[in-house]
């Protein structure tokens, strides 16, 4: 029995647009890194491969779902670069394979579908290239919307039972944006029950909900992680970071009220303002309509997008949301289907969101903007296979160094470490050496900045239980040497010597201003 014409052009159609979707993020993320931002979840999710779990045994604040997923990959695909970079597409695919099947069901024409899904596979992860939370968290948001409009508009059993799970998976990568999705998401959810009195889907709702908690109060139980960890490196502590950007703190990192300016408010989201008024216009417009989904879509996607463009504001990384773009733009095309509107401002739309993947795309994708190397001649990238083979395919160029003396400088650590017979721990925002050479360096943090952005700093409310988590560590492992690796001068002994008591070093410079070693020795010595 042969398959219908259809169902082939749809099943290419899958198959082609979850491969373009792979391989734009990987040629992106393999141009160039930042490497605070492009190894951020490597080790850590090495770490768990080897028994040292994240909140339990080293210090996060975001991410933990992400160090879990890293774990699978790297345990699936190899310690090396690109398993990474699997992690990441993978997750590209996700996001536009649920995109794909929400216009389906809309039943929007396969040739915008694919349109759309190739503009959103181009604008989403390929900025990041690599695992990246607040990327999680958007992409998992952004499926949970997407499931409560098809839950609703369908009455989907098993989707109402899915939703609680997709949810708490978009806030174990990152407490924001998710949290302000989570509260929209639950003002609809309960507008829909209170209206519609459909029981038997709440009863379905609310079983995913019990089960979803439930299986997490399992985990934090099975890996013998303390609730008071989780509570404060990933409830209290966060909560710090965004008051103080809130309210304009001196230690914040990025404060709201720099934000408020015509050009980050207005130039910055132009394209996505462009769509957005017109959603607006569109839902006023259909206000009265016997189309209730249509209404329920559009003020759940337009109270997300402004949630998105808020959440933005307050972070302290590039752009990341451009791919709301194409999304408004499917949901103006479902208005103007649904609402019988003249088709012909669709070809505006569909020339605007190719102008603005394209502009994006040669911005972000190739010129490498996110990590802050759009200006760099990207000629002078170096194979990073010359400081491990492990970090085959990765171009290695940054911000920060000429590529030849931070590879010198990488490999001799490299040598180093490989060769140390003690117990190490190593603080670095590489966070690729663990992975490499597949040992345990027993690291403290996923990131070191002393800014009480990435964990709390001595003149910080929670010190004390960030210092707890770090003399364990120390004791629990037999530490016997600390290793320090940086650009110049960017991670300081001084700092680090105050989280442990009654602990002494000697200390050897290996790299001036870069690398070096502090022995653990006897105080009385």
């Amino acid at each position: 029995m042969f398959l219908n014409k259809n169902y082939i052009i749809e099943i290419l159609i899958i198959f082609g647009i979850s491969i373009y979707a792979f391989f734009v993020n990987w040629m992106s993320g393999n141009i160039g890194i930042m490497p605070i931002d492009s190894f951020g979840f490597l080790d850590p999710g090495h770490s768990i491969l080897h028994g040292k779990l994240p909140i339990r045994d080293f210090w996060i604040f975001t991410g933990l779902l992400v160090d879990y997923m890293e774990a699978f990959f790297l345990l699936i695909f190899g310690n090396n670069w690109n398993s990474h970079l699997i992690h990441a597409s993978s997750m590209n695919i996700l996001i536009v394979l649920v995109f794909y099947f929400f216009l389906k069901d809309f039943k929007i024409q396969k040739i915008y579908v694919s349109f759309y899904c190739i503009a959103l596979a181009t604008l989403c992860y390929p900025v990041s290239g690599t695992p990246f939370a607040y990327i999680h968290s958007y992409i998992f948001s952004l499926i949970s919307i997407m499931l409560l409009i098809i839950a609703v508009k369908n009455k989907s059993q098993i989707i109402w039972f899915i939703l609680p799970f997709v949810s708490i998976f978009s806030f174990l990568s990152m407490q924001t944006p998710s949290t302000y999705i989570l509260l929209i998401l639950f003002f609809v959810i309960a507008y829909y029950f209170f209206t519609s009195k459909d029981f038997k889907n709440l009863k379905f709702f609310l079983i995913g909900c019990i089960i979803s908690l439930l299986l997490f109060i399992v985990f934090l139980l099975f890996t013998d992680t303390p609730f008071t960890n989780f509570l404060y490196q990933y409830i209290l502590f966060p909560l710090t970071i965004g008051e103080g950007r809130i309210s304009n703190s001196e230690m914040a990192y990025v404060s709201l009220v720099d934000q408020i300016n015509f050009k980050r408010l207005l130039g910055d989201f132009k394209f996505i303002h462009i769509f957005l008024i017109t959603l607006i216009y569109l839902t006023l417009k259909s206000f009265g309509s016997k189309r209730k989904i249509i209404t329920l879509t559009n003020i759940t996607v337009i109270a997300s997008v402004f949630a998105f463009l808020f959440n933005q504001l307050i972070t302290a990384n590039q752009i990341y949301i451009f791919s709301l773009i194409p999304i408004i733009a499917a949901v103006i095309q479902i208005n103007i289907k649904e609402l019988g509107l003249n088709p012909k401002i669709l070809f505006l739309i569909l020339f605007i969101v190719l102008f603005a993947t394209t502009k994006f795309h040669l911005r972000y994708n190739v010129d490498r903007k996110f990590h802050d190397i759009e200006n760099l001649d990207k000629s002078l990238a170096l194979e990073a296979s010359e400081i491990h083979p492990n970090l085959k395919n990765l171009k290695w160029l940054t911000k920060n160094d000429e590529p030849s003396n931070e590879v010198r400088i990488l490999k001799i650590a490299l040598d180093k470490i490989k060769d140390e017979k003690r117990e190490v721990t190593l603080i670095t925002h590489y966070q690729f050496f663990s992975t490499v050479l597949n040992k345990n360096l027993n690291i403290l943090n996923r990131w070191y900045l002393w800014d009480n952005n990435t964990h709390p700093t001595e003149n910080h409310k929670h010190f004390n239980v960030y210092k707890s988590l770090i003399n364990k560590n120390i004791v629990s492992n037999n530490i016997e040497v600390i290793y320090l690796l940086g650009q110049e001068n960017e991670i300081s002994f001084n700092n680090i010597k105050n989280y442990f008591t009654d602990v002494c070093f000697k200390s050897t410079t290996l790299v001036e201003n870069r690398f070096s070693a502090h022995e653990i020795v006897n105080c009385n010595k």
